[in-house]
């Protein structure tokens, strides 16, 4: 039987006082931060992910913090309850920030405030996200985001082997040039690099 989602509204528990949020105001979170509130950005994450089955990495709250490589964390309060609304969280790298995940409530102006957010990052040197799909296409077509081409910056970037294509090797009608192909808990997917990382001429 399929566990039922959580809607936002159920958690009694807020992480307004915890965190000492502002309305608006994005929020750096330590590691700490994120595992005192894992409750509640677990069930970001999970309506986040909901509509493809969840995050690969993210099943449960204690997952949120589990993987040690994740040390950047950010939140924001947009609505009129004190808590978080977004979150997005990724590691540092020597080539920047990477961003690994986003967490949102479900409603449009939560998931605007994450695409303006991101867009805005992305075009920022030291900030760099791998992508696929529609999202990959709003950042560059509505954003403007820059992208990494070339196989050997890739391999650089994520230190893994990649099969590089340059075009989409399925929809040639996707903007971008660096396309490539990898496999993401044993399925073959085609991702982009898309950011300003350090020492990586986009």
């Amino acid at each position: 039987m399929k566990r039922k989602l959580k809607t936002y509204d159920m958690f009694l528990e807020s992480s307004g006082d915890e965190l000492n949020l502002k309305r608006n105001k994005w929020k750096k979170m330590s590691r700490k931060d994120a595992e005192k509130v894992s409750d509640e950005i677990y069930n970001l994450i999970e309506i986040a992910y909901s509509e493809i089955g969840g995050h690969l990495k993210v099943n449960s709250p204690d997952d949120v913090t589990k993987d040690e490589s994740w040390n950047f964390w950010e939140g924001v309060d947009i609505h009129d309850s004190p808590d978080l609304d977004v979150v997005i969280w990724g590691k540092k790298t020597k080539y920047g920030v990477k961003f690994s995940g986003v967490g949102h409530d479900g409603k449009k102006d939560s998931k605007r405030k994450y695409l303006d957010q991101r867009g805005s990052d992305l075009k920022n040197l030291g900030f760099f996200i791998e992508v696929s799909g529609k999202l990959a296409e709003i950042l560059m077509a509505k954003y403007e985001v820059p992208y990494v081409e070339g196989e050997e910056n890739i391999n650089k970037i994520l230190n893994k082997q990649v099969e590089y294509h340059g075009d989409h090797p399925v929809d040639a009608s996707l903007p971008g040039k660096g396309w490539y192909s990898r496999k993401i808990g044993g399925k073959l997917m085609s991702k982009i690099v898309l950011g300003r990382p350090k020492g990586i001429k986009s």
